[in-house]
C-alpha cells in the first residue's frame, strides 16, 4: 500500500471518528418536561381514603367533637440526576444554575488527590474484552417544580417535605465523600454480603449494594448503575445527620400529617421511581426488577451519553386539623 492511499485511509478514519463523536445523542430534559411528565396512572399517585381523623374541638361555649377525611397518596417531591461527568446535568436548567459551581467545587475538593477530568464515566481500563463493569457517575437531588403545591393548601391533598427548585444533594459539594468514600466505611453494611442490596431475590438477580453510598458502582448495565445512583441519593436526602454535605429536608407544620421517612431500597412504602430521561416511563416502580429470565429492564431507556433523571414519589398521609388530635379510625377505600 503507497503513502497515498495511507493518506486518504487515515483521513476516512479521521472523519468517521469525529461524526461518531457528534453523532452521540446528548440527554437533555427542560422543566417544562418535567411539569408535564407526571401521570395519573395508579401505580404513581395511588390515591386513598384511609379513615377519619377525630379531634376534640374547645371554643367559648364548651368543647365538641369533630372528624376530617384522612387520605395518603404518592406525589413526586424530588428529582433525580445521575450522570458520567461534572456540571453536565441533563435537567438544562439545574445545569445552567449550578453546573459551574458543582464543577469548580469538584476540581477544589479533590483535584489535589487525582486527575478530575478522568475521574468519570467507565472505569475499568485495560483491552476491550476486559470485564468493563466499575462505573462512576455524578449525582444531584433537586425539589420537584410540582412541590410547589403545597403551598396551595388544597383539601384532601397533602403538603410535601421538599421545596420546589431546591438543591438538596450534589455530588460536585460533596466531592471528597462522593469520590474517596471516607465517611461511608464506618456502616456496617459495607461489610455484611447481601445486607442492603437493591432488588430482592437471589444473587443473580441483584442490581447492586446501597451502600457505600459513593458514585461509584459495579454494573455492566450503565442504567441499572445510574438506578443505584440515583437510590443511593435518595436515601441520603430522606434521612438527618448523615456523613455528606447535602440540605435535608425542612420540617412541616400543616394539618396532621405522617411523613413517609428513609427511602429503602425494594420498599414501595417509602418510596417509587418514574425515569424522566431519556424517555419518560408512564408507571412508578421500586428499583430492582427480576429481568434474568425477561425482556431486560433497560431496553428503552438506554442513553447514548450515560445520563440519566428520575423523579422520586413518596408517600404521604395527612387529615385537617380541626382540634387536638385524638385517634383514627381506619377504613381504607383506594381510588
Amino acid at each position: 500500500m503507497n503513502r497515498l492511499t495511507w493518506v486518504l485511509l487515515l483521513n476516512l478514519l479521521t472523519i468517521e471518528a469525529v461524526y461518531a463523536v457528534k453523532s452521540i445523542k446528548t440527554t437533555e430534559i427542560s422543566t417544562t418536561d418535567i411539569i408535564s411528565a407526571p401521570i395519573l396512572d395508579r401505580s404513581c399517585h395511588n390515591y386513598c381514603l384511609t379513615g377519619v381523623c377525630v379531634w376534640l374541638f374547645c371554643g367559648l361555649h364548651g368543647c365538641s367533637i369533630k372528624t376530617s377525611i384522612r387520605v395518603r397518596h404518592y406525589q413526586p417531591d424530588l428529582v433525580v440526576s445521575a450522570y458520567d461527568k461534572a456540571g453536565a446535568n441533563p435537567w438544562r436548567d439545574a445545569r445552567n444554575a449550578f453546573g459551574r459551581l458543582e464543577k469548580k467545587a469538584t476540581s477544589s475538593l479533590v483535584s489535589t488527590f487525582h486527575d478530575v477530568e478522568a475521574g468519570y464515566g467507565e472505569r475499568t481500563e485495560g483491552h476491550s474484552s476486559a470485564d468493563r463493569s466499575l462505573r462512576y457517575k455524578e449525582a444531584t437531588a433537586i425539589g420537584h417544580p410540582l412541590a410547589a403545591t403545597k403551598y396551595l393548601n388544597v383539601k384532601y391533598w397533602c403538603p410535601t417535605q421538599s421545596d420546589p427548585m431546591m438543591p438538596y444533594f450534589s455530588s460536585g459539594f460533596d466531592a471528597l465523600a462522593w469520590r474517596l468514600g471516607l465517611t461511608e466505611i464506618f456502616y456496617v453494611n459495607n461489610f455484611l454480603p447481601g445486607a442492603r442490596v437493591i432488588g430482592e431475590g437471589g444473587y443473580t438477580q441483584q442490581w447492586g449494594p446501597l451502600f457505600p453510598r459513593t458514585g461509584f458502582v459495579n454494573q455492566k448495565d450503565d442504567v441499572k448503575a445510574s438506578a443505584i445512583i440515583a437510590q443511593r441519593v435518595g436515601n441520603i436526602v430522606t434521612q438527618n445527620n448523615q456523613p455528606h454535605v447535602y440540605q435535608r429536608f425542612r420540617d412541616v407544620f400543616y394539618r396532621r400529617l405522617w411523613l413517609p421517612g428513609q427511602l429503602r431500597e425494594n420498599d414501595s412504602d417509602t418510596g417509587l421511581w418514574q425515569m424522566l430521561a431519556p424517555t419518560v416511563d408512564d408507571q412508578c416502580y421500586v428499583f430492582g426488577e427480576n429481568d434474568v429470565f425477561s425482556t431486560r429492564w433497560s431496553d428503552g431507556r438506554d442513553s447514548e451519553d450515560n445520563a440519566y433523571v428520575y423523579a422520586l414519589w413518596r408517600p404521604y398521609e395527612c387529615c385537617q386539623a380541626r382540634g387536638a388530635y385524638i385517634t383514627t379510625i381506619e377504613a381504607e377505600v383506594c381510588l
